[in-house]
């Protein structure tokens, strides 16, 4: 088991990662979760997560300062009580990527909410998370300053907008206060995706050409 507690030694830093396979492999973060990191801004967890009450005791000494907060890049990670403190905790946060069950859309409407300085958002999407469609009405009822949105797919998710349903996301964000131009970009593993259908490729040619979009981009989970 490798030891965490020396960590609590650099108080003055500034990006924090882990990439451990299990939660495990964080037995000794409870050393961390009181330790007050007062210039730390970036917090990454590459696959596996801490236990709930650690990393949530963690979010809540710590928040405040965080800009960037990235949460099992590689496996969709997904709970509704690190959610919860994230927008409760983390108010200054610009970059964030999570997991959003189907059934607690109302968490990513909190999170934009108390987070309103918050400019690029990824999201796991697909079987257990959001389906598309509810990940991007949330998005354009409640975000605030978001110019950047990334859909992330689990390997056996396939696309189920429907371009009826793109063309009105679309509507909806033109219709709301200024917005930047949005740039939106799917990854996935390969399965059908929004570029396959012409009709939804011309809708967001359409509103490339309009300014509303200035990037979009389907690629998968091997490009950076």
């Amino acid at each position: 088991m490798f030891p965490l507690s020396f960590i609590s030694n650099f108080i003055n830093l500034q990006e924090l990662q882990f990439s451990f396979n299990s939660n495990e492999d964080f037995i000794n973060f409870g050393t961390l979760q009181h330790t007050s990191f007062s210039q730390l801004k970036i917090l990454k967890f590459q696959r596996a997560c801490p236990r709930n009450e650690l990393l949530i005791k963690f979010l809540e000494n710590n928040g405040k300062n965080l800009k960037e907060i990235y949460l099992c890049e590689y496996t969709g990670y997904c709970d509704n009580s690190i959610n919860l403190a994230i927008a409760r905790f983390c108010p200054n946060i610009r970059k964030l990527s999570i997991g959003i069950k189907n059934n607690e859309s109302e968490t990513l409407g909190i999170i934009f909410i108390n987070c309103q300085y918050l400019e690029s958002i990824k999201i796991w999407c697909g079987g257990e998370f959001l389906n598309e469609k509810e990940a991007l009405e949330t998005v354009v009822k409640y975000s605030q300053n978001i110019y950047e949105l990334i859909l992330y797919y689990q390997s056996d998710a396939q696309f189920e907008l429907l371009p009826i349903d793109l063309e009105s996301f679309f509507i909806n964000w033109t219709s709301c206060k200024p917005h930047k131009s949005l740039s939106l970009v799917i990854v996935n593993y390969g399965t059908g995706s929004l570029d396959a259908n012409d009709e939804n490729m011309e809708i967001i040619k359409k509103y490339i050409k309009l300014g509303v979009t200035k990037n979009f981009k389907v690629t998968d989970f091997t490009d950076e």
